[in-house]
């Protein structure tokens, strides 16, 4: 909030002074000086976007002595107050400011933010609605407005007060921003039964301001609700890119990779996202993630790589989150059995070096993302040359040659990874997106059926999948009517 304010500041400080209000004498400065005062608001106004808010402060009194009547000088000493944490000094000043001039809206839109980081949210919902009765032009109010109608959970008039902040201003990005999410957040409640305007204002808000990892983030949320996995992962990317502590974006990311039966790349964003201080988070304001979804996820992905103990060890903080947790800590039990035979039957498995194939993974793993893919093909190979039954060596290799178009070889290396690992309910997922792509909804819809059968639910855009299986049904009715008509 603080830099927020900061960088709205900036802009209502290079305005021109407005009008001063009534005089008053000040025997003991030695008499007025409107000249000397604005000499020394000029200054202030330097310490302050230098962010040296104490020499601000020190310099306004001074100059307050010079024209006690100055709305400006004393508009920027309760923001100087309000940098520093001088919550009293700073209210009282504010309170000042708009008493010297009622219709001064600058100063009241600055004081409804104060007001909403002070938690005095009735306080700071009646001086945007003031602005709006004074001004109803002035597009701040409206955003500011809106965005505590959202915190309210009141989205209807949260999207009526960011549609007007847009009307008055069409490259008003946090609005864009707020608008598009707002909109999705009704989608998600299934309030709205398409997204497409929330996706419209999001990519405006990305044109407008395309370093802010949030705007990308809840891109990437909107396209996996489309169903379209390949820009929802190109958003969540972006997104780390703005800001690589951005934990959500880890956590939305390792989701989709675990779908698209990569469990390599979901095990590292998910380590980056556990490694992000809460108090980062919460300082920026992003969404929590959800720490027992993100062990769970990470327990399955170390199943599916034979790593047994690591596995446990995070389905043991699963099951301290849950309050009936019988089933998982039999399925520990069961975990730490295995892991024992596993060590026992290792002197009679060949051949290979674990260690050796997992170093070729990360490093075809590496060389894909840096967009070296006859690198990868042969760290790839090798991997199967060492461990013909390694499905992450067949899985990567299928994911290059989708990148590459080849969906027919793609597919085929998909099935013998499904075929080594067929309880990885992910590469059944990661099979029906690539049949989508190939356009053969029929075939998708039975293979997210298989998904469904041991997921248990659809992660993204159940609505989607649905018409795909029903496309089936049509189509075997078709056949029926040929076979009874002749036609």
């Amino acid at each position: 909030m603080r830099k927020k304010l900061a960088v709205f500041l900036t802009t209502i400080l290079v305005a021109a002074p407005g009008a001063l209000a009534q005089n008053y004498g000040n025997p003991s400065a030695g008499g007025q000086s409107p000249a000397k005062a604005s000499e020394l608001y000029q200054r202030a106004k330097q310490a302050f976007n230098y962010g040296d808010f104490a020499a601000a402060v020190e310099i306004l009194k001074a100059a307050k002595n010079f024209n006690h009547s100055d709305k400006d000088i004393i508009h920027l000493l309760a923001l100087a107050y309000a940098e520093m944490g001088n919550n009293y000094d700073a209210n009282m000043w504010f309170r000042s400011a708009v008493s010297l001039d009622y219709n001064f809206i600058e100063a009241r839109n600055n004081y409804g933010i104060f007001l909403h980081k002070t938690g005095k949210i009735a306080e700071a919902k009646k001086e945007f609605q003031t602005i709006m009765q004074i001004n109803p032009n002035y597009p701040d109010a409206h955003y500011n407005y809106g965005v505590i109608l959202k915190e309210q959970g009141d989205l209807d008039s949260a999207i009526e007060q960011f549609r007007s902040a847009i009307h008055l201003k069409p490259n008003y990005f946090a609005a864009q921003r707020e608008l598009g999410m707002a909109l999705y957040e009704k989608y998600e409640r299934g309030e709205l039964k398409e997204i497409s305007e929330s996706l419209d204002k999001l990519q405006n808000a990305a044109r407008l301001i395309p370093n802010n990892p949030m705007v990308h983030y809840y891109l990437g949320k909107i396209w996996c609700a489309e169903g379209n996995l390949d820009e929802a992962e190109k958003e969540f990317r972006i997104a780390l890119r703005c800001d690589p502590q951005c934990a959500c974006a880890h956590y939305e990311l390792a989701k989709l990779r675990y779908l698209r039966g990569d469990p390599d790349r979901t095990l590292r964003e998910l380590s980056a996202a556990f490694k992000v201080n809460p108090v980062y988070t919460e300082s920026k304001k992003y969404p929590g993630v959800n720490l027992k979804s993100m062990r769970e996820i990470s327990a399955r992905c170390n199943e599916y790589k034979g790593n047994l103990m690591k596995a446990s060890n995070d389905w043991k903080e699963v099951a301290e989150q849950t309050y009936d947790n019988r089933q998982i800590l039999k399925h520990i039990r069961d975990l730490v059995k295995d892991s024992e035979r596993s060590r026992k039957r290792s002197k009679d498995m060949p051949t290979y070096d674990p260690q050796e194939v997992q170093a070729l993974i990360d490093r075809g793993i590496d060389e894909t993302d840096e967009g070296n893919f006859q690198a990868a093909r042969r760290s790839f190979n090798r991997v199967l040359e060492l461990n013909p039954y390694s499905f992450e060596g067949h899985q990567n290799l299928g994911a290059l040659y989708e990148v590459e178009g080849q969906f027919g070889q793609a597919m085929g290396e998909y099935k013998k990874a499904a075929e080594i690992m067929p309880g990885y309910d992910g590469l059944y997922y990661n099979m029906a997106f690539l049949l989508e792509k190939m356009q053969l909804p029929v075939e998708a819809g039975r293979m997210y059926k298989r998904f469904h059968s041991l997921a248990g639910k659809y992660p993204y855009d159940p609505k989607h999948i649905v018409k795909l299986q029903l496309e089936e049904v049509r189509q075997e009715q078709r056949q029926k009517y040929k076979r009874d008509t002749g036609f």
